[in-house]
C-alpha cells in the first residue's frame, strides 16, 4: 500500500504538473508557468526512484502511477480552468 501511495502521489503531482504547464502556456500565464515549470523537476526524482527501488516497479506501483496520472490530469485541467478562466 505504501508503494502505491508514493507512485499515486508522484504520478498525481507529475501529471497535474505538466497539464497546468500546458494550460498557462496557452494562456500565456508567465507567473504560472515559472511556477509550474519549477516544480515539473520532481518527475526527476520519481524516474530515480523507480530505477533504485525494486518495489516501485510493481504491480502496485503501476496502479498508482496509473490513477495518479489521470487524477492528476483531470485536477489541473479543473484548477487551472478556475484560476485562468475559460480556452473557449
Amino acid at each position: 500500500m505504501k508503494t502505491f501511495a508514493i507512485a499515486f502521489a508522484t504520478q498525481f503531482f507529475s501529471c497535474f504538473l505538466i497539464v497546468a504547464n500546458t494550460r498557462a502556456f496557452t494562456e500565456g500565464s508567465y507567473r504560472w508557468i515559472f511556477i509550474t515549470a519549477f516544480f515539473i523537476t520532481q518527475s526527476f526524482f520519481a524516474g530515480k526512484w523507480m530505477i533504485e527501488t525494486k518495489s516501485a516497479r510493481g504491480t502496485p506501483a503501476y496502479f498508482g502511477f496509473l490513477l495518479g496520472g489521470t487524477l492528476g490530469s483531470l485536477a489541473a485541467i479543473f484548477t487551472m480552468k478556475h484560476l485562468c478562466g475559460s480556452v473557449n
